[in-house]
């Protein structure tokens, strides 16, 4: 009996063990795939980004960026970072790269469609794997550190390397970042550049408009410093390997600044070369960079004055900085929803950084920094929204983005309630017709086109409209803005091209962005607009341009292109918001101040983060933004260097 028992336990345990073995290869089984490679594309931030997956019989073997039109410098870390982690650790379940969500979401739902193609199984590739959590906090020691490595940040960190080789810079993406990888150049006046060229721009001159731009609304003694500043920046710039070329006036599309003074030091190699160029210099100088490491909170002392930092490193863990002074830079909040509504209203656009959400604005207020030029935005131009980028992409193909060369000359703008509302002989006013764009319901203007003025620049070119460059004949000026050139030969040349713009439109139709209509009342009524309020503004704007005067703005007549014959066309934009304007109080070391004015001991802000330098919008000067962000930058490094080594 007691054999028939050890031999039922010996089965029992056998079997046991058999259903365990069975279990452990159910939950340790291997991906299947069909071999081969796949292909398969999804829509990015600027169009298709096509892909090319290699897969054996249990993993994934590679992922090949084949073609993509994403921005250089702001994409490229989701690029390289996004196939590679899918492919080191066999999942879907990667974290977006920040600043670049568009292109990693593109990568990934291309990676799925591969998988699919290939027989894989994309649910099981998406359950996240369980990490152990980390409760260790690494501890380090730096004189300065810096968070946010855009133009600001850069500037500060590479200043105050050349009095300390104890300068950390923070970064939460993966690659640099910021407004100032995008942006065209920086203003300045006196500067070594505009002495050699004889077109010396009077400090005088610059103050007066920001005057006139801010109403008084701004910190005086801050903008006086800054433009102080701006020459020593361009040409401490220049010493430290950056190239910039001087630019005429108007030459960034801005046909209405053409004769004014020559205020832009435009990029030579473009802003992501710029600053990398700057973070290389600074880590010459035995300065440390730490990329996809966001700060998240400041550290003080008893009395209030700024410790250190801490900050999250990539794979989780906390790194707590200790640090005699804090320089923030991280960019403003554009790309913070519910930041712009809590700081603008309901009628806000989300900024095109999408990295900057306004991290350090908040911690600086969390150490007393006075809340100061929050509700200044950069609205410049116009563009589309998210959704009507995809719909446009779908269906008009990569050219859809020529639209936007209406908003470049003096046609007819309505609102969505039909009414003009501007002089549209001003809309290259970029700073001020994008504030105008914003101020009206969603955010939202029409350029209305007719059938006759398509037909002459299909047959003439859009100089038969209006020539914007003629002043640029012979007078070639060059500069990099969104890491693209612009050159006004070229421009000339595109200008005096014969295009037929009709087939783009026809093909647009139906994305919500373009409408048409054989009639003013039938294009009205596809538009969503009241038909007879659209067609009295018509007629008084037609009237203005019969008659030789407009009652309503005083625009040019001469100028504005009239509507006489049908089919006529309407194109929608939205408010372009570049990024927000300000956030922190500072005085004119680019402290941090408190609601008395009192600075806050080792705290530091500059760039897009700190207030002071505008009113409620920009000011129309050609690189006034980066001019800030470099000049406050490097002053708030020289000055954080200087602070310690009291």
């Amino acid at each position: 009996m007691k054999m028939k028992m050890k031999k039922m336990l010996v089965i029992l345990l056998c079997v046991a063990m058999i259903f365990t073995l069975a279990a452990c290869q159910t939950q340790e089984s291997k991906a299947e795939y069909k071999v081969g490679n796949y292909t398969a594309s999804a829509t990015g931030k600027n169009g298709p980004i096509k892909i090319e997956t290699m897969f054996a019989k249990d993993k994934i073997e590679s992922i090949k960026i084949i073609e993509h039109k994403e921005t250089e410098g702001y994409a490229d870390g989701a690029l390289e970072s996004i196939p590679s982690k899918i492919v080191s650790e066999q999942t879907l379940a990667i974290d977006t790269v920040s600043g670049a969500t568009f292109t990693s979401n593109a990568i990934l739902e291309a990676v799925e469609d591969c998988i699919v193609q290939a027989g894989g199984d994309v649910a099981a590739l998406k359950v996240e794997k369980k990490e152990s959590v980390t409760t260790k906090v690494e501890e380090v020691d730096y004189d300065v550190v810096v968070v946010g490595a855009g133009a600001a940040g850069t500037s500060a960190a590479l200043a105050a390397s050349e009095k300390s080789d104890k300068v950390l810079l923070l970064e939460k993406t993966a690659n640099p970042m910021g407004a100032g990888t995008l942006a065209g150049g920086m203003f300045a006046a006196e500067s070594s550049l505009q002495k050699k060229a004889g077109k010396t721009v009077s400090k005088e001159w610059l103050y007066e408009e920001y005057m006139k731009s801010s109403s008084g609304y701004m910190n005086s003694v801050l903008v006086r410093k800054i433009i102080d500043e701006s020459s020593e920046t361009v040409n401490w710039l220049i010493k430290n390997g950056m190239e910039l070329n001087l630019i005429d006036a108007g030459v960034g599309l801005s046909y209405e600044n053409v004769g004014r003074p020559a205020t832009l030091h435009g990029y030579n190699e473009g802003g992501t070369v710029a600053i990398t160029k700057l973070i290389k210099k600074f880590e010459d100088n035995k300065g440390t960079t730490m990329f996809a490491t966001p700060a998240t909170e400041l550290i003080k002392d008893d009395s209030g004055k700024i410790t250190g930092v801490v900050a999250t490193k990539e794979d989780g863990s906390k790194l707590k900085i200790n640090a005699k002074a804090v320089v923030i830079a991280t960019g403003g909040f554009g790309g913070n929803i519910e930041m712009l509504k809590e700081q603008i209203g309901n009628k806000y656009t989300q900024g095109q950084v999408a990295s900057s959400t306004g991290d350090g604005i908040k911690m600086a207020w969390s150490a007393g920094a006075d809340e100061y030029g929050s509700q200044a935005t950069h609205y410049f131009a116009q563009t589309f929204t998210p959704e009507e980028f995809g719909a446009l992409i779908e269906s008009a193909g990569e050219g859809f983005y020529s639209l936007t060369d209406f908003t470049l000359y003096p046609h007819l703008r309505v609102n969505t309630l039909g009414q003009r509302f501007s002089d549209e002989t001003t809309a290259t006013k970029f700073g001020i017709h994008g504030a105008q764009v914003h101020m009206q319901p969603n955010q939202t203007e029409y350029i209305i086109l007719d059938t006759s003025i398509l037909k002459k620049i299909a047959k003439e070119g859009y100089a038969s409209v209006e020539e914007h460059y003629s002043a640029f004949k012979n007078n070639q000026n060059f500069y990099m803005e969104f890491n693209e050139p612009v050159d006004t030969d070229k421009l000339i040349e595109k200008e005096q091209a014969p295009t037929d713009y009709i087939p783009l439109l026809k093909s647009a139709e139906g994305t919500g962005v373009v409408f048409s209509g054989n009639d003013l009342e039938e294009l009205a009524k596809k538009m969503g607009v009241n038909a007879n309020t659209f067609t009295a503004n018509v007629e008084q704007y037609n009237k203005a341009i019969e008659s030789g005067k407009d009652n309503l703005f005083f625009s040019d007549t001469k100028r504005l292109v009239p509507l006489e014959k049908g089919p006529y066309y309407a194109v929608k934009f939205v408010a372009r918001n570049l990024s927000t304007l300000g956030g922190v109080g500072i005085n004119e070391k680019i402290e941090a101040i408190d609601g008395d004015g009192v600075a806050i001991p080792g705290l530091y802000v500059a760039g897009a983060d700190a207030g002071g330098m505008y009113g409620l919008s920009y000011v129309d000067v050609e690189g006034g933004t980066l001019g800030f962000a470099y000049t406050s930058g490097r002053l708030a490094g020289e000055n954080a260097a200087s602070y310690i080594n009291k």
